[in-house]
């Protein structure tokens, strides 16, 4: 019998309180570069449309060293009332960029005193109040966009791929719910996507999501590997390393509910709307809450976009305030910045 995760929530999510949006707290990644550009584009969207979550603490995190944003980057932030918070994490897989996003989900995880703890990828923004309540659920989010490298169940080319990680991660691979995918429309074992994801910091999905994912890179067990296949994303072209771990971070996510007995809540189709693929999408039932629009606002990429042709249901002044802001540029740094930086890049 296939157990779908709509059911497993009615029947296991009584008893869980809902958060209030005072005690949400979202984060996001930025790095030198064009996620400077989308990660002040995020937060603006969170302070203009978030609706009760508009004054909620957002913290943004630099990872690495060598890749901080510009000063006046870090100026923009702060006058958003956005705290941001300089790591020096180490990635056993740097070329792969979520392997940040992942260890730095695990910090913050620990150091939240938040009921909920959101989780954006940077290319994303808010044009609606959205729900983060969470009542009867551990975690929420939105199944992956297609199957890529999920599983439809014996007979996939992947099955192998999740059989042996779960034996990797002692997970019972029969234990992991059934979900239907956003735009192809294929039944999977569940996978996320990790544009979006609300965890209550208490039950430890992110912690063990990081301590899967070590387990995985050590293993090297890369889903694409060998297939020469080469990822987009929103910050540009991924490299061969990166490309072969795709979709290696919402797997452990994935597979961290099943093996810590979390109850998900699917997030309505408003949220995380996958604009590169819009034209591929069922209509919207409800107004946009949350886009993640990938590359599309970067400049040279923004046209055609849902988000200011009209195609995508939006208020005129969020139309409007978007298109203020496109397409999107890497930050220049200046001065004696930009001086340092010639230096370390000659040295």
């Amino acid at each position: 019998m296939r157990y779908y995760f709509e059911i497993v929530m009615k029947l296991a999510g009584a008893g869980v309180p809902a958060a209030l949006p005072r005690d949400v707290q979202f984060f996001l990644i930025a790095e030198r570069g064009i996620l400077e550009s989308q990660a002040l584009l995020l937060c603006e969207s969170v302070r203009a449309f978030g609706g009760a979550y508009a004054k909620c603490p957002i913290t943004v995190v630099s990872p690495r060293p060598s890749r901080r944003p510009c000063r006046e980057t870090i100026r923009r932030l702060g006058r958003l009332q956005v705290e941001h918070v300089a790591l020096n994490l180490e990635s056993p897989c740097p070329s792969y960029g979520p392997s940040y996003r992942i260890l730095a989900a695990a910090y913050l995880e620990r150091e939240s005193r938040s009921a909920v703890l959101v989780q954006l990828d940077s290319d994303t923004i808010f044009v609606g109040e959205p729900d983060f309540g969470l009542a009867g659920a551990d975690a929420a989010a939105r199944p992956v966009d297609v199957k890529g490298m999920s599983t439809e169940g014996e007979g996939d080319a992947f099955d192998p791929y999740w059989r042996t990680l779960c034996r990797l991660l002692e997970v019972d691979y029969e234990a992991i719910p059934w979900i239907t995918t956003t735009v192809d429309r294929k039944t999977v074992r569940a996978n996320f996507n990790g544009g979006l994801l609300a965890v209550r910091p208490a039950r430890g999905l992110f912690r063990r999501t990081a301590e899967f994912f070590l387990r995985l890179v050590r293993a090297q067990h890369r889903p694409w590997a060998g297939c020469g296949t080469l990822v987009k994303s929103g910050t540009g072209m991924v490299n061969r390393e990166g490309s072969d771990y795709w979709g290696t971070s919402q797997a452990t996510f994935s597979l961290s509910v099943t093996s810590l007995g979390g109850v998900m809540q699917i997030l309505p189709p408003s949220y995380n709307v996958p604009l590169h693929s819009f034209d591929l999408l069922a209509p919207l039932p409800a107004p946009p809450v949350h886009v993640h629009y990938h590359w599309l606002c970067s400049a040279g990429e923004t046209d055609p976009n849902p988000l200011t042709d009209g195609r995508l249901n939006l208020a005129p002044a969020v139309r409007d305030w978007i298109r203020s802001r496109l397409p999107l540029r890497i930050p220049e740094p200046r001065g004696l910045e930009r001086l340092v930086r010639s230096l370390l890049v000659q040295s």
